[in-house]
């Protein structure tokens, strides 16, 4: 048993290598190259996505104070999901730079 366990804890080892590629074929990128540029377009989407809520939150606090009583609870829906798609894009840039990390 305690064979068949080392032998499967080295076959995981071995696939794990396959994450240390250092060089890809068929140009001068390197992974360093393609990790950086991931980053560099996720930190200005992380900006843009951010600013562009924060915009659509003071509009949406804007038109909740002017709303008549009818659409209060429409303008309340859309600032929750807003928050909601805030929350998302940090969501998703954490899991990008989680599996840049990885490499």
């Amino acid at each position: 048993m305690l064979k068949f366990v080392g032998n499967i804890l080295s076959n995981i080892g071995y696939s794990m290598n396959l994450l240390a590629i250092t060089k890809l074929d068929g140009g001068n990128y390197n992974i360093d190259s393609i990790l950086n540029a991931i980053k560099t377009v996720t930190d200005w989407c992380l900006r843009v996505g951010i600013a562009l809520a924060g915009v659509s939150l003071v509009v949406g606090f804007i038109m909740y104070a002017v709303a008549d009583v009818d659409r209060k609870q429409q303008v309340k829906q859309r600032i929750i999901q807003t928050m909601f798609g805030i929350v998302g894009i940090i969501l998703a840039i954490s899991l990008v730079n989680l599996i840049i990390s990885l490499f």
